[in-house]
């Protein structure tokens, strides 16, 4: 037993001996906290103190905080929707959830086994035919029709609302079902926000009633019409202010407040063009050209258009035959390259032939560079500029080039990206058809003397990967830097295919090329935003580990349509005659609202000058 004749003496030698009042570190002003702390700091000690205490987690939440994160994100920014108030503390809510989805979806990717961890279904109030995901994944454009297939709309929902299910913040009656819908956020008149809508309808020559009903044949302009038709390429114009009012969270949508509120605004979607042609219209698109918004459509056989959205002025050229092939041109696939006034195509010449009942032959493919018209040219005859036959004759099913997105940048928006640095490498997906997998190939970006980019065809393209799938055909959504694949059964060639699995590709040009990573695969120093990353998967094709119920009925049923968003993971699937729609998404997150900024006022009214919060 130890001595404890002098533990009665221990008051009095604390006494005598000297030592320091302990001090709490609650003492330390919030500018110490945030302007001499926080800055050594990572994402994931930020979120290890705000479990502390009180004190701390409302510290955490102080918007320069999660601003400063986004400043130095050592991925690629995701993109800011238009409208968001950079300047405005209320909205840091947000910023802070863009940070976090932005890492978490950048670590699924690389990780040996990426997954949705989080799923749940939505009321859509119709049946949903397309899908369109706005960057960020808050928006979304769907294409949808009532029950009895009589009546068409275009809807705009809000999916990161707190409350469940909710409506439609807009939408509009079109006279058809509407198909191969684009959406971006660009700005139109005034340079006013929003999102730019473009959509194709057919409707017959005459106008008048068929036995059968356009709505429900395929939009596989392979398959022939057994009557006349024409072709409608339309564009609307949604207002960003519009949309931010009616998905305000701290208005409850049965409140009066928000029937006054939405009685006073305007119609939200606004008339922009119409073209119509008596041809198919193929593969739109929507982009940013001289600053001005534009859309780019294909006219079969072989014409492309320009349309200016500003002016309604309509440019075209039309790509001659490459005299060294007979054979039939079919335009595959078309990305417009806006800093060089030039575009890529990609042809196929139809070198295969039916003999009985079988194909015999392989087709060819090029890529070209053709020059863009000018401003009213019409039917301008192009020769390319330059021009490659890809390296292997093969038959393709589909044909995907990677997307090209210069975010809008707000009136109080930080520069997140720097207009003069190198460009990301264009990837072109060739999805084969039967079970040849995927091939990617590569057009690298050169510099020139006078330091602009731009791309060429001297030394590419080239073959990068080759991916299969033993078992099934394989399709693809391209994004900026990564693409989701997902598989559907051999012959299945339907509108709604059995998608059976989803998947990651990585682009192995992305971190070789694209110069938003300084410190490498694990940063370090005081510029670092999270304490580790996952290094480059060695295998850059994997499937991505899904396990929700409804989606095991998507791959049973069908599914009329899948879209996905790059810069948080998120992707939406509508099912098969049902008026739901699927969200898979990598994390589960709190539904941004206002709450804690009311928390936040509460507080500051009620403390004193000298009390923190």
């Amino acid at each position: 037993m130890p001595n404890t004749e002098l533990l009665r003496y221990i008051p009095f030698l604390k006494n005598l001996l000297p030592h320091k009042e302990a001090i709490s570190i609650r003492r330390l002003p919030v500018d110490i906290w945030v302007e001499e702390i926080f800055i050594y700091l990572t994402v994931e000690d930020v979120i290890c103190l705000r479990r502390v205490n009180k004190t701390l987690f409302l510290i955490t939440h102080e918007p320069v905080i999660w601003k400063r994160f986004l400043l130095r994100l050592p991925i690629p920014p995701p993109p800011l929707r238009p409208t968001l108030r950079w300047s405005l503390d209320l909205t840091s809510f947000q910023i802070e959830q863009l940070v976090t989805k932005a890492i978490i979806a950048d670590d699924n990717w690389r990780r040996l086994t990426p997954r949705f961890a989080y799923s749940h279904v939505e009321l859509a109030f119709n049946e949903v035919l397309e899908l369109k995901l706005l960057p960020g994944g808050q928006y979304m454009v769907a294409s949808v029709k009532d029950k009895s297939s009589r009546r068409f709309y275009i809807c705009v929902y809000c999916l990161d609302h707190p409350d469940r299910h909710f409506p439609p913040l807009a939408r509009t009656p079109v006279p058809t079902r509407a198909y191969n819908i684009q959406a971006r956020f660009l700005p139109w008149k005034d340079r006013r926000p929003g999102i730019m809508i473009l959509y194709c309808l057919r409707t017959p020559l005459d106008d008048k009633p068929r036995r059968y009903n356009l709505a429900e044949l395929n939009y596989n302009p392979e398959i022939d019409v057994p009557f006349p038709v024409k072709h409608n390429c339309i564009c609307t114009f949604v207002d960003m202010e519009s949309l931010e009012v009616l998905s305000d969270p701290s208005i409850s949508r049965t409140s009066d407040a928000f029937r006054a509120r939405a009685a006073a605004l305007p119609k939200p979607f606004q008339f922009v063009i119409d073209l119509v042609s008596n041809s198919p219209i193929e593969f739109p698109s929507l982009l940013q050209y001289r600053g001005r918004p534009f859309a780019c459509i294909v006219q079969r056989p072989n014409e492309i258009v320009l349309l200016d959205l500003l002016t309604s002025r309509t440019s075209s050229i039309k790509c001659e035959r490459i005299p060294t092939y007979d054979e039939e041109h079919k335009i595959r696939a078309v990305r417009v390259l806006p800093r060089q006034d030039q575009v890529l195509i990609i042809r196929t010449f139809r070198l295969r032939k039916w003999n009985g009942n079988l194909i015999e032959g392989v087709d060819k493919h090029t890529v070209e560079i053709h020059n863009l018209p000018r401003p009213g040219q019409l039917g301008v005859s192009s020769t390319f500029e330059e021009y490659r036959l890809l390296e292997d004759a093969m038959n393709v099913a589909e044909f995907h080039i990677s997307d090209f997105y210069e975010p809008i940048k707000g009136r109080d928006h930080p520069d997140l990206y720097d207009p003069n640095a190198r460009p990301d490498p264009i990837t072109i997906y060739a999805c084969l058809e039967d079970l040849g997998g995927m091939v990617q190939y590569s057009v690298l970006p050169l510099q020139a003397y006078d330091g602009h980019w731009f791309y060429n065809l001297e030394f590419c393209p080239k073959v990068e990967q080759t991916v299969q799938d033993p078992d099934h055909h394989m399709r693809i959504l391209p994004g900026l830097h990564r693409a989701l694949v997902y598989t559907v059964p051999v012959g299945d060639r339907s509108d709604r295919p059995k998608i059976m699995s989803l998947g990651r590709y990585h682009n192995p040009d992305w971190n070789l090329w694209y110069e938003g990573y300084p410190h490498g695969p694990f940063p370090q120093g005081d510029l670092s935003v999270v304490r580790q990353r996952y290094r480059q998967p060695e295998d850059l094709y994997w499937k991505i580990q899904c396990h929700s119920n409804v989606f095991k009925q998507i791959s049973e049923a069908g599914c009329n349509a899948i879209t996905w968003d790059e810069s948080t993971g998120r992707v939406c699937m509508a099912m098969q005659k049902n008026m739901n729609f699927l969200i898979l998404d990598v994390k589960r997150v709190m539904t941004p609202d206002d709450r804690f900024a009311q928390w936040r006022r509460l507080q500051a009214m009620t403390a004193g000058p000298d009390t923190l919060w």
